[in-house]
C-alpha cells in the first residue's frame, strides 16, 4: 500500500512537473505574405530553428498569405482573439490606423537601445507612431523599371536614352509598332498600376505637395498638380501599352509574363527578380545577359527631385497582447547578423547598419545605391494614405487604365473619400 501511494505520488509529481514544461513553451505566431523566392521560406526556417535552438522554450509558428489575402484578412484578424503576435507590414497611414485602433504593442523600452546601437533612424521612425515603437524594420523596397534588353533591341528602342516621361511613351509607341508588348501590368490586383500614379505624382508634386495633398491643402487631390499626375497616366494608357487581357490579370500573371519574354517593359519592386524566374513558365525567368533595370523617369518642371523613389520599409509589427518572447525574437531577426542571411542570398536588400555589404546581387547593389543616393523615399500611396483612400488610389489607377473613369473624376473620387475620413 506504501508503494503503491509512493508510486502515485511519484507519477502525480512526474506529470506536475511534465505540465510544468508544457505551460512553460510559449508559441510565438507570426502573420506575414508569401514570398517571392522559396528560398526566403527556408531562411526563414532557419532563422527559426537557430532562434529556437537557444530559446528551448519557444516555438516558433509561421502563417503565410498570398499578398491580397493578407491585406484583406488583417484587419479583422488584428480585432479578434485569433491575431498573430507578429505581422508584416509596410507601415504608413496603414500601420497609424492600426495604433489607432488599438491593435499594436508599445515595445519602445525593450527595443530602443538596440534598435539604436543597430538600425539608422529613419527606418526606425517608419515603425514609430506617436513616439511608441510598435515594431520592426527589416529591409527596404523599391520599384523600378526593368526592361527586356533582347525585345528593346527587336523594338529599336534604347533604354539608356528614356531620360523623361516623354521618351518613355515615345519608347512605349515605338515598341507597338515594332509589334512588340510594351508593358505587362497585373490589373486585376490594381496595386501594379498604382505604381505609375505615385511616381508621377511624387515626380510631378514632390512627396510635400503629395503630403499636402493628402491633408486636404492647396485643394487636396483635385490639386492641378495631382490632376496632372492622373494625366500623363491616361497619357500612358491612351497608347494600350499593356497586354491583352491585363485587367484579368493578376500580379503573379503579371511577372511571370515578363519572365517569359512576353513585354519589354514591368514596373515592379526589386523583387520582381525573383517573381519573374518563379512565375515563368520555365521557371527560370529572363537570362540574366537580357534583364534590365532602370529608374523611372524625370518629368520636366516637376517639384520633385529626379532622384525621389517609391518604395517602402517593410518589417514585422507587434500585436497588443503578444508575449514578451516575440519581441524577443523580433530583435533577434532584425539584427545585423540574421538580415545579412537575406541579403547574401538576394532576398533583402537590409537596413540594418552595414549589413548591405552582404549583397552579392549586382540589381539589388544597384537598388540599395538608388535608395542610398534618394533625397525622399515615397512610401506606396496605398500605404501611405491609409486602407481606405489607398484601396480608392488603387480603384482609379486601375479604372483610369481601362479608360472608365477620367483624370478630374478620379481626384474627385479620392477626395471625396479623403473628405469622409
Amino acid at each position: 500500500m506504501k508503494f503503491a501511494n509512493k508510486l502515485a505520488l511519484g507519477t502525480a509529481v512526474a506529470l506536475f512537473g511534465l505540465m510544468g514544461v508544457a505551460q512553460a513553451e510559449t508559441t510565438v505566431r507570426i502573420m506575414g505574405i508569401e514570398p517571392n523566392d522559396v528560398q526566403e521560406k527556408t531562411i526563414n526556417q532557419e532563422v527559426f530553428d537557430a532562434y529556437q535552438a537557444e530559446h528551448p522554450d519557444t516555438k516558433i509558428e509561421m502563417e503565410y498569405l498570398e499578398n491580397s489575402a493578407f491585406k484583406s484578412k488583417l484587419p479583422t484578424v488584428l480585432q479578434s482573439n485569433k491575431r498573430p503576435d507578429l505581422y508584416w507590414s509596410w507601415a504608413g497611414g496603414v500601420l497609424d490606423e492600426q495604433f489607432e485602433s488599438g491593435a499594436t504593442q508599445d515595445i519602445t523600452a525593450a527595443v530602443k537601445d538596440d534598435f539604436a546601437a543597430t538600425i539608422p533612424p529613419g527606418p526606425v521612425q517608419s515603425f514609430t507612431v506617436d513616439g511608441q515603437i510598435v515594431g520592426g524594420p527589416t529591409k527596404v523596397s523599391l520599384i523600378v523599371l526593368w526592361y527586356n534588353k533582347a525585345l528593346a533591341e527587336q523594338a529599336g528602342v534604347d533604354v539608356s536614352a528614356i531620360e523623361t516621361w516623354d521618351d518613355f511613351l515615345a519608347a512605349v509607341q515605338k515598341a507597338k509598332d515594332a509589334g512588340v508588348t510594351p508593358i505587362v501590368a497585373g490589373g486585376k490586383d490594381k496595386f501594379p498600376l498604382h505604381y505609375y500614379v505615385a511616381y508621377l505624382a511624387t515626380r510631378i508634386m514632390g512627396v510635400d505637395g503629395l503630403a499636402a495633398a493628402r491633408a486636404g491643402e492647396d485643394g487636396g487631390f483635385n490639386n492641378p498638380d495631382f490632376i496632372k499626375a492622373l494625366t500623363e497616366f491616361k497619357r500612358l494608357a491612351d497608347l494600350e501599352p499593356f497586354q491583352d487581357g491585363f485587367a484579368s490579370a493578376t500580379f503573379a500573371k503579371e511577372s511571370g509574363m515578363f519572365g517569359d519574354g512576353g513585354a519589354l517593359f514591368e514596373l515592379a519592386g526589386q523583387w520582381n527578380y525573383s517573381t519573374q524566374k518563379g512565375n515563368s513558365a520555365s521557371g527560370k525567368g529572363l537570362p540574366e545577359d537580357e534583364l534590365g533595370m532602370t529608374t523611372f523617369p524625370a518629368v520636366p518642371d516637376g517639384k520633385g527631385d529626379p532622384s525621389d523613389v517609391v518604395g517602402g520599409v517593410n518589417g514585422w509589427v507587434v500585436t497588443k497582447d503578444a508575449p514578451a518572447e516575440a519581441v524577443d525574437f523580433l530583435k533577434y531577426w532584425v539584427s545585423k547578423p540574421v538580415v545579412e542571411k537575406y541579403a547574401a542570398a538576394g532576398q533583402w536588400i537590409p537596413v540594418a547598419k552595414g549589413a548591405g555589404e552582404a549583397l552579392t546581387n549586382p540589381y539589388f547593389q544597384t537598388v540599395s545605391k538608388m535608395a542610398g543616393d534618394a533625397a525622399h523615399l515615397q512610401l506606396y500611396l496605398d500605404q501611405a494614405f491609409g486602407p481606405n483612400l489607398g484601396a480608392t488610389v488603387n480603384d482609379v489607377a486601375a479604372d483610369l487604365a481601362i479608360g472608365a473613369i477620367t483624370p478630374e473624376e478620379a481626384a474627385q473620387q479620392l477626395e471625396d473619400e479623403r473628405e469622409m475620413e
